[in-house]
């Protein structure tokens, strides 16, 4: 980690420490470095970030066989069999409701955490994911809610104040369990009020993969308007995604991303997650990335205002400084030029 990083219980390497734990394809921070850091902030932070299952790995064999860790690490594992049970429920559900989808010839895909885990991780077991989400062309949502109804799936709306419309995004419970959850979006930018500025529906994903041609570049687009326009850099997780994914990338699929990133409208977004993944793991792949953008608006001072410290202090904001610097840049989102 190139920059110092926010909340630091045990010292300066905590987020150091955290972005080792996080990097599914980096050696992992020595005991010492572990040790050093109080035991359940750590576990904390970990939890709270989304990298449990690599930061198990890596953790596991070299930290004492004893009280707190050992019942840390034995609450990780727990947890870990049952995401991956529900995982696999998903990833049954998925291929049904897809084979439907395909079959009625809609314009619709399955995006972000089933996807990247397959693609992008080399253990699938390392991105965790709670839920099955679909990106459709606005057309094609309501065959797919009825898809989706056939199989046993029902609309949530809340009574009051329900933004689904609006928030271009429906979710859909098991009428027999409500923890299996499919999120059917029209739009990955959830937010009106940034959607005139940029947007990633179906179109757009169709045209960063090249109609097929670049999955790699649709992947990759996908994790940066899932960092910085669905979420807010809220969790290390949002940021490895993007970094797995700028791994993927060959000189093909960048030559495609930057004739292509314009039309996204997504040049911002892009700068700035390619920005946090090169302070926060110094990653080479990302770095060249970034090096071979093309020409274009350089957006300095929102680049500026999400900091590595900001992520990382999501876990523990008690000064709401990471809050305020991402609200902040959700601001100037909003009012910067498009492209």
């Amino acid at each position: 980690m190139n920059e110092s990083g926010g909340q630091r219980p045990g010292g300066g390497n905590f987020g150091q420490v955290l972005c080792e734990l996080a990097d599914p394809q980096a050696k992992g921070p020595t005991a010492e470095a572990c040790l050093a850091q109080p035991a359940q902030p750590l576990f904390d932070a970990i939890q709270h970030h989304g990298i449990e299952p690599v930061a198990l790995r890596k953790l596991t064999g070299i930290l004492p066989n004893e009280p707190p860790y050992t019942g840390l690490i034995d609450a990780v594992r727990e947890r870990q069999l049952l995401a991956n049970a529900h995982a696999l429920v998903l990833e049954a559900l998925a291929l049904q409701i897809m084979s439907a989808i395909d079959a009625a010839r809609l314009d619709a895909v399955i995006v972000k955490g089933q996807v990247f885990a397959k693609a992008l991780y080399e253990r699938a077991s390392d991105r965790p994911f709670t839920d099955v989400d679909i990106l459709a062309h606005p057309r094609s949502v309501p065959a797919v809610g009825q898809i989706l109804e056939d199989s046993d799936f029902l609309l949530y709306r809340k009574r009051m104040f329900d933004k689904s419309a609006r928030n271009m995004e429906q979710k859909w419970v098991r009428k027999d369990n409500h923890n299996i959850l499919v999120e059917l979006h029209g739009n990955l930018v959830h937010y009106a009020s940034l959607r005139w500025r940029v947007s990633f529906g179906f179109d757009e994903y169709r045209t960063a993969s090249g109609d097929g041609a670049f999955p790699n570049v649709a992947y990759f687009m996908t994790a940066v308007v899932h960092a910085a326009a669905g979420h807010k850099f809220h969790r290390l997780q949002l940021i490895v995604d993007v970094m797995q994914a700028a791994r993927k990338l060959t000189e093909e699929d960048i030559a495609h991303l930057n004739a292509s990133l314009d039309g996204l409208r997504a040049r911002l977004e892009v700068l700035v997650c390619l920005d946090l993944v090169c302070a926060l793991f110094g990653d080479e792949a990302t770095a060249h990335v970034r090096n071979s953008l093309g020409s274009g608006r350089n957006y300095r001072f929102g680049r500026r205002l999400v900091t590595p410290a900001a992520v990382i202090d999501t876990w523990n904001d008690a000064g709401h400084r990471s809050r305020m610097r991402r609200h902040a840049f959700r601001w100037v989102q909003r009012i910067a030029p498009r492209r």
